[in-house]
């Protein structure tokens, strides 16, 4: 749901010098540090490398292993990290391409749309993106706000006639976990055509009228380019391969069994 903005209160423009210092030097390394880690994961859930050791993530983000443990206490909870940062960026590349929409229901069905598509050209993110199953529903950022987002839209301009938000977000996001499990039980299933169909059903039930929700989910679709990592594919592979280790190590330590603390941004 779109957040209005926040009125200025009494105190706006007054004693500016009390306001929130900028980020001292620490502050900017840290988040360098990490983003660096982040864009690392994502390269590593691109590359289906789920299961790599902390170790040579942290080489493959140029960072020292005692940073990693600064800013997440586990492979897992880094993974779950840069999967919500790489759903965010694509919610933002939805709400740039149905921008020029006027229609609410337009905007909804080809957010889902693309988003189905992810299951075929991005399968290893939303495998874990839908990892965490009906959990999705409480999602503060990516894809589901932006969903409920779309659907509020939807009933103030009487397009859609559900009465229930939520319940009908959560007929929404239980559709895209099944769809991902349907696509990703039957490969051979044609992704774009599922999605569409899928994108139809799920207009009707929110009460656009059976021949016009599948008008909306026949039109034509921008092209969805994304750059999960923040960078061009191909290059970003090649860093990782220079930054991997020449001997995998037996666990998340470094040489001795010591964690390395040399860089702890």
């Amino acid at each position: 749901m779109p957040t209005a903005s926040r009125p200025a209160g009494p105190e706006a423009g007054v004693n500016s010098t009390h306001s929130v210092p900028p980020p001292n030097r620490r502050d900017r390394a840290k988040a360098r540090t990490r983003s660096a880690l982040i864009d690392a994961a994502q390269r590593f859930i691109v590359d289906g490398r789920l299961n790599a050791p902390i170790l040579e993530i942290t080489q493959a983000a140029d960072v020292g292993l005692g940073s990693f443990y600064n800013h997440f206490a586990s492979r897992d909870e880094l993974f779950e990290a840069a999967t919500e940062e790489a759903l965010e960026t694509i919610g933002l590349r939805l709400d740039q391409l149905s921008s020029t929409f006027a229609d609410a229901a337009e905007v909804f069905a080809q957010g889902f749309r693309l988003t189905g598509r992810l299951f075929r050209s991005e399968p290893l993110l939303m495998q874990v993106a839908l990892a965490g199953g009906p959990t999705m529903m409480q999602s503060t950022r990516g894809l589901v706000p932006r969903a409920l987002r779309d659907l509020h839209a939807g009933i103030r301009a009487r397009r859609f006639t559900v009465r229930d938000p939520e319940v009908a977000l959560a007929a929404v996001v239980g559709t895209a976990i099944c769809l991902g499990e349907l696509l990703r039980a039957q490969p051979a299933r044609d992704a774009a055509t599922t999605t569409d169909a899928a994108a139809a059903a799920l207009l009707c039930m929110l009460g656009v009228a059976p021949e016009e929700a599948e008008r909306i989910a026949a039109r034509p679709l921008p092209q969805l380019d994304l750059d999960i990592a923040g960078e061009e594919r191909q290059p970003a592979r090649k860093d990782q391969r220079r930054h991997r280790p020449q001997r995998r190590p037996t666990d998340n330590r470094g040489h001795g069994g010591q964690k390395d603390v040399s860089r702890t941004e």
